[in-house]
């Protein structure tokens, strides 16, 4: 890699000592609409989607891919995603309503997630969508209430725990017992009651699992592979018919890592393969285990969008501890929440000295007053030391990497100061969605780069006006 990191990555380039993401300027776009400023490919978001359905169905031809859409559900990428030939996951009645509103048709949309309202629930079946992919056996003893007050009868899905672990650091993990999602073999005899007791309201049409996020080897997705062709095999035996189809989740990764290098503290954000070349060996697998006819669903998010994007942030301040120099951006977690929840790795590079050579390690910190508004592991840096004192010594590298996240600083140009853009990549997943108005800083606009090269708008920048538009004045008395 060169000096940003970005040479010989799909769309990146440098002209005019700039940075550009197809052809467009970047430094001059954040000049003419402000900074923070996301951009979003739309060569890059329809590439993944294609190539994500193409393996899929290269696979196993029935393969439908719904889109998480928790990942960025943001109505101008849900649209473009349909247009692709993507159906759509969603997690709550705000995606639903925003998954209606971008033309998914109810037979496009599976509902997910852990905690369904009773009018979500309501809602989801009296539009008959694809599938509600049941969670706990409380939920379908809700359903079938649901259904059966209304004289309907529901699309349901078995969210089953497949005990594999599988996603960069626990967080993201959701395949076993020890986290929140799905039903264990102990909740299955219950199940297997309710469906009988129920036949008019509740249509067991599928089995549903989910094993993590940002999983960079394909054995663990063949795992939930076996898993689930057992399961369907043993299931369907007990309800005297076979499911219509067999959903193995989402997982799949993108490569953060690629931008600095191997080590074992960046590991966790590395993906050798993409994820294409991972779900086409994962659906050709389910194949040989259920034949043509099942349809196989997958719900890809991070792998969709997060490398789509660039996240656009002016140096506002520096200063020197020592000798060691700082600068504070105008982003913080306030626009990337995972920097700071997950301590997750986003690699950044100078927008507006793209080709300088002479590069200088910063410590790198955003603009909220919170100390842990930074680009490098602050818990982890005051538990290390700490755990070396006890241990008496260094700490093998692979347990280190299991404390310390981060990298403690970032290599910029030397000359970058307050003024200097900075481009933070792969920011597509899990942003606009997630930022919020922390001290009272205004949620950052988003731009669409169209296949044409030219600019759209995806979501306007809030207004100090914003921050008050759901406060309320106290009656009077």
């Amino acid at each position: 890699m060169g000096v940003t990191g970005m040479e010989g990555i799909a769309g990146y380039g440098v002209q005019g000592g700039h940075l550009t993401l197809d052809g467009r300027d970047l430094v001059a776009l954040a000049e003419e609409f402000g900074s923070p400023l996301f951009l979003f490919s739309e060569r890059r978001l329809r590439a993944n989607a294609a190539a994500f359905l193409a393996a899929a169905r290269g696979g196993h031809p029935r393969s439908t891919v719904c889109y998480a859409s928790k990942a960025c559900s943001n109505v101008n990428i849900l649209r473009i995603l349909r247009s692709e030939g993507l159906a759509i996951e969603v997690n709550s009645g705000g995606e639903l309503f925003k998954a209606l509103k971008a033309g998914f048709a109810p037979a496009e949309i599976v509902f997910n997630g852990v905690s369904k309202s009773t009018h979500e629930l309501e809602w989801s079946i009296e539009l008959g969508i694809k599938a509600i992919n049941v969670d706990s056996v409380f939920e379908l003893e809700r359903i079938a209430a649901i259904a059966s007050a209304k004289g309907l009868r529901a699309r349901v899905s078995l969210r089953l725990v497949p005990s594999l672990t599988g996603g960069a650091v626990a967080s993201i993990q959701t395949g076993n017992a020890k986290t929140k999602f799905g039903m264990t073999p102990q909740d299955l005899p219950a199940v297997l009651r309710l469906l009988a007791d129920h036949p008019a309201a509740l249509d067991p049409v599928g089995i549903h699992l989910h094993i993590g996020s940002q999983i960079a080897e394909t054995a663990p997705f063949l795992g939930a592979v076996e898993f689930a062709g057992g399961e369907a095999r043993r299931l369907a035996a007990a309800i005297g018919r076979p499911f219509e189809h067999v959903n193995l989740g989402g997982g799949y990764p993108v490569d953060y890592r690629r931008r600095r290098g191997n080590d074992a503290l960046m590991d966790r954000y590395g993906a050798p393969d993409r994820a294409a070349s991972m779900v086409a060996g994962v659906a050709a697998a389910m194949h040989r285990q259920l034949g043509g006819e099942t349809e196989l669903l997958f719900e890809p998010g991070r792998s969709i969008v997060g490398d789509t994007a660039v996240l656009l942030t002016r140096v506002e301040n520096q200063k020197h501890r020592g000798e060691q120099p700082w600068i504070f951006l105008d982003a913080g977690y306030n626009l990337l929440l995972d920097a700071a929840v997950v301590r997750w790795y986003f690699h950044m590079a100078s927008a507006s000295r793209a080709n300088e050579t002479a590069l200088t390690e910063f410590r790198v910190v955003g603009p909220l007053c919170d100390s842990a508004d930074c680009f490098y592991d602050v818990e982890g840096e005051y538990l290390l030391p700490k755990l070396k004192k006890r241990l008496g010594g260094e700490l093998d590298e692979g347990l280190a990497a299991e404390i310390l996240h981060l990298p403690p600083t970032r290599q910029l140009p030397a000359a970058t100061a307050p003024g200097d853009l900075v481009a933070i990549f792969d920011v597509g997943a899990y942003t606009l969605s997630e930022m919020f108005a922390y001290c009272g800083r205004p949620r950052a606009a988003a731009l669409l780069i169209g296949r044409d090269g030219r600019i759209s708008q995806l979501r306007r920048r809030d207004s100090y006006e914003d921050l008050l538009a759901h406060e309320m004045a106290p009656a009077s008395p």
